[in-house]
C-alpha cells in the first residue's frame, strides 16, 4: 500500500508522459520540472533559498519532480501553476527545469550519501 502513495502505477501514466506518446522537442529532450524544499534553518532562523548568484541554495533540501514535459514552454507554464499551490508557494523561486535525454544513463557511477552531522546511519 505504501508504494501506491509514492509513485503512480504504469497504467496511470499511459498517454500522459510525452515519451510514451512520441511527442518530444526536436533535440530529443524531455524537460523535468523540479522543486526544492529547504529543510535547513540558519542560526538566525532564516531559510536560505537562493545563493548570491541566483541559483538554488544546496544545503539539506529535498527535491520533488513535479512532472516531465515535451518542451520547456510547457514546463514553464506548469511552474507558474505550481507556484500558487500549497507548499510550493512557500518557496516560489526554488523550481528548476532540466532537459533530459531519453535512453540516457544519469547515475552511471553510483552515489554517496552525505548525512547531516549527528544523523549518520551505519
Amino acid at each position: 500500500m505504501g508504494g501506491e502513495f509514492c509513485r503512480p502505477r504504469a497504467s496511470h501514466l499511459q498517454g500522459k508522459i510525452p515519451a510514451m506518446t512520441g511527442e518530444r522537442e526536436p533535440d530529443g529532450n524531455l524537460y523535468v520540472l523540479w522543486h526544492a524544499r529547504h529543510l535547513a534553518v540558519e542560526q538566525d532562523e532564516r531559510v536560505i533559498h537562493l545563493d548570491a548568484d541566483g541559483t538554488i541554495h544546496l544545503n539539506e533540501e529535498e527535491w520533488r519532480i513535479i512532472g516531465i514535459y515535451p518542451d520547456q514552454a510547457v514546463a514553464e507554464r506548469q511552474r507558474e501553476i505550481s507556484r500558487k499551490l500549497p507548499g510550493f508557494r512557500d518557496e516560489p523561486d526554488c523550481f528548476e527545469i532540466a532537459p533530459v535525454g531519453v535512453d540516457e544513463d544519469l547515475w552511471n557511477q553510483g552515489f554517496v550519501t552525505v548525512y547531516p552531522e549527528g544523523r549518520r546511519r551505519d
